[in-house]
Order: C-alpha cells, then structure tokens, then sequence
C-alpha cells in the first residue's frame, strides 16, 4: 500500500506542533506583527480614540439639590495615526430629560492628549441624574448620581 502522506514519528510531530507554536506566539510580537504588515500579510493596526473622566475617583454619588453642578474634566487622546478634529459635548439627563450643557472642538496631533474642563455649570434638580460626555464619533463616558435636598440622606 502506498500512502500519500509520510508518516511521522511522534518526536517530529512533537517538534513540527512546537514550531508551529513558536512561530504563531513570535508574530504576535511587535517585531512579528512589523514583518506580517511589511510582507502584505497583515494590515497595520487600527487607529482608536482614548475618552476617560481626569478623575474618576472624584465623581459625586450626590450632589445638593438647587446647586449647581460643574460638570468634571474629561480626557481625550488621539491615537488614530494622524491629526483628528473631535467634536464634544456634555449632556445631563435628570427627570426624563437630557439638555446639552456644554460642547465645543479640539484638533489633536497622533498621540496627544487633552484635558477639557466644560466651561459651565448646570443646576441640580432632586433626583437622580445622568452625566454624559459624547464625541461626535459615538465614543461616550457617563456617571450617575443623585441631586439630594438633604446631601446626608441614604
């Protein structure tokens, strides 16, 4: 009988599935991932938008009612492979209705980032609220908390 296909012993098989392992773990490197995108055999990463609150530690669960709210810093970082114009702007939510308290635009080069401290301050109505910070590009953070008439009730 004849066989199409050679036998292999199972010390080469061994070495044949580490090799293969090997060779796929390497090219997940940098070094790897930069000889697949040289050959053609990859496309270069993608580009992505980093949105985080300056200090999330820092977000009230309650806030006073009939103060005002000054909504929190928020950070934006390009890191899309080239200068990108974001626009944003922050919405408050609270009895079932959203207004836009503040926006505006920022260009950022590839890989900088900025810090954006909302130019306003919105009144705190009793009830829970909604905090939203929206990039023209569906990127969005948010934070809840309640507006209180009495800050220590819980």
């Amino acid at each position: 009988m004849t066989r199409l296909f050679p036998r292999f012993t199972s010390a080469a098989t061994a070495a044949l599935l580490g090799a293969v392992v090997v060779a796929a773990l390497g090219l997940q490197s940098d070094q790897g991932r930069h000889l697949l995108v040289e050959a053609g055999l990859a496309g270069a990463p993608a580009g992505y938008t980093e949105l985080a609150f300056a200090a999330p530690q820092e977000l009230p669960d309650r806030v006073p009612a009939t103060s005002y709210l000054v909504p929190p810093s928020f950070t934006i970082r390009n890191v899309t492979g080239r200068q990108h114009e974001y626009g944003w702007s922050v919405h408050l939510t609270e009895s079932g209705r959203s207004r836009t308290v503040a926006g505006g635009r920022v260009t950022l080069a590839d890989g900088q980032p900025v810090t954006i401290t909302p130019p306003t301050k919105a009144l705190c109505e009793p009830g829970p609220i909604t905090l939203r910070v929206l990039l023209e590009g569906g990127e969005a953070i948010a934070f809840r908390a309640t507006c209180s008439a009495n800050i220590d009730e819980g």
